[in-house]
């Protein structure tokens, strides 16, 4: 949708797909209607109701406006809330690339180590640390191929693809991703050095209709240990987003961990809510439908890890993840006391850890999980052949890797318990729903509730039937219940 000066369709070339709509106030109307780009060209005259219309039908980061198009307050206003970005580019380039840029969905996989296979001329030790990661020995001083993917990657049509691989190595040794794509008959191969892999790279594989096929070839040299983990793989944004257009990504070029966040301002008015996504195998931001329904400014927080997360846990995640709230809470001109926390399932680890530590006035977590060794403990026998991303995390974490026994697990376990001692409760509620036979932290809410009852400003629970992921429904409709209590009842909303 363009809206405000000359129509754009009848000078520029338009891509084919694109569905150009020029002043058609009309569609605000249409209840199914959206729009992927909203471009302000000019200064309008809107009413409020039709600037609230035009919000439900775009989303944040999707608006441009022109220099010169800030316009009146409520012009203003709706451009803050969208997080519109001025246009400066050539419009018939930026129109061309609508396509490449402004497009429906994320998606996002994580390829483990287990799908890459080590050179058959490779002479040195192999070591798994279970399956989040396998051991090398580097011994070259020219480049060799280590390993190579098993099986060719799909591109999706009309897509690119940014890649960041978790690695570690001795100083003494160097690394290099290379993809060979393959479309038809046709070949092109794209390589990566280590100093370009200190951010995302998108692989610039022709943009076409066509089905492609990527391989991977990891090639070192040097002499030393080298730690290959995940190759993480996500449609690209170009600079726009991560995931989607507005998403950000933190690394860390030591560990390679990664966090990802998204903010929408919403209607700029108390509370920011926080919620930190559950464990899932699809990289991608978990809740954005369900929060923006809100419309409240939230942050939507992944953490991206392993198979489908890593429980927000480690030094990389304590020290950004208060730095994202903090700068948000300072982008609004909020404070803590008008800070929401919430999660569920794998996500609760974060909103209680993270809650109490900002002294948030509420945090809300369904399922609560807090006990991570026992969560690996009772894969033996409670939950046999189910999440064993537990034990990837549990050898993370632990003091000494190699050693993964019940005291280790319950020195894991102590972890949240400590931090619960030492936060200061005063000022949160805790708001807490937990499954009767929950098979992964059957003692959640009893520790909770021993170490907070009395300290934090109130707690209330509430129990379903069945084990932790049964049920999973009736957790959702308690989850949204408790959000429009807070809402209602300490923000006026």
């Amino acid at each position: 949708m363009q809206l405000g000066g000359e129509d754009w369709s009848q000078t520029l070339r338009i891509p084919a797909g694109v569905q150009w709509y020029f002043n058609d106030l009309a569609q605000l109307k249409v209840k199914k209607m959206r729009f992927e780009l909203l471009i302000i060209a000019d200064q309008l005259e809107m009413t409020p109701v039709e600037w609230e219309q035009l919000h439900a039908k775009v989303d944040p980061y999707n608006v441009v406006f022109l220099p010169g198009a800030a316009g009146d307050e409520l012009q203003q206003y709706f451009l803050a809330r969208t997080q519109a970005r001025l246009l400066k580019s050539d419009r018939q380039a930026f129109v061309s690339a609508i396509p490449q840029y402004y497009y429906v969905g994320q998606q996002g996989m994580g390829i483990g180590p287990d799908a890459f296979s080590v050179s058959p001329s490779y002479q040195g030790s192999q070591r798994w640390k279970d399956s989040a990661a396998l051991e090398l020995t580097v011994d070259s001083d020219d480049w060799e191929p280590l390993a190579n993917l098993r099986t060719n990657l799909f591109v999706d049509p009309k897509r690119q693809l940014t890649v960041w691989p978790v690695f570690q190595h001795d100083a003494n040794v160097e690394i290099r991703y290379r993809f060979v794509l393959v479309y038809g008959s046709e070949r092109q191969t794209y390589e990566f050095s280590e100093a370009q892999l200190q951010k995302p790279q998108v692989i610039p594989t022709p943009i076409i209709a066509r089905n492609q096929f990527l391989s991977v070839i990891i090639f070192v040299k040097g002499h030393g240990q080298i730690t290959l983990g995940n190759l993480e793989l996500r449609w690209a944004r170009y600079g726009l987003g991560t995931f989607i257009n507005g998403g950000q990504a933190w690394q860390d070029l030591e560990s390679r961990d990664e966090v990802q966040f998204f903010f929408n301002p919403g209607d700029l008015r108390p509370p920011l809510c926080v919620y930190f996504a559950g464990y899932h195998s699809k990289k991608s931001f978990e809740g954005y439908f369900m929060m923006k329904k809100m419309k409240v400014p939230y942050l939507l927080i992944t953490d991206s890890r392993l198979e489908g997360g890593a429980f927000y846990t480690g030094p990389f995640f304590n020290q950004a993840v208060p730095k994202i709230i903090d700068q948000h809470l300072q982008l609004l001109g909020f404070d803590h006391t008008q800070l929401v926390m919430s999660g569920i399932s794998m996500g609760t680890y974060g909103a209680i850890k993270f809650g109490l530590r900002q002294k948030a006035h509420a945090v809300i977590a369904a399922k609560p999980l807090v006990h991570l060794g026992t969560i690996a403990q009772r894969s033996r026998l409670a939950r046999p052949d189910e999440f064993g991303t537990s034990f990837d995390l549990a050898r993370e974490l632990i003091a000494a890797p190699n050693e993964l026994d019940e005291t280790s697990l319950r020195q894991l376990d102590q972890k949240i318990i400590d931090a619960l001692i030492h936060e200061d409760a005063s000022e949160t509620s805790l708001n807490l729903a937990y499954m009767f036979d929950d098979d992964y932290d059957p003692n959640a809410l009893a520790v909770l509730k021993k170490h907070l009852l009395g300290r934090a400003r109130q707690i209330n629970y509430y129990g379903l039937p069945g084990r932790h992921n049964d049920d999973s429904s009736g957790m959702i409709k308690w989850f949204l219940r408790q959000y429009e209590r807070v809402l209602k009842e300490d923000f006026g909303r």
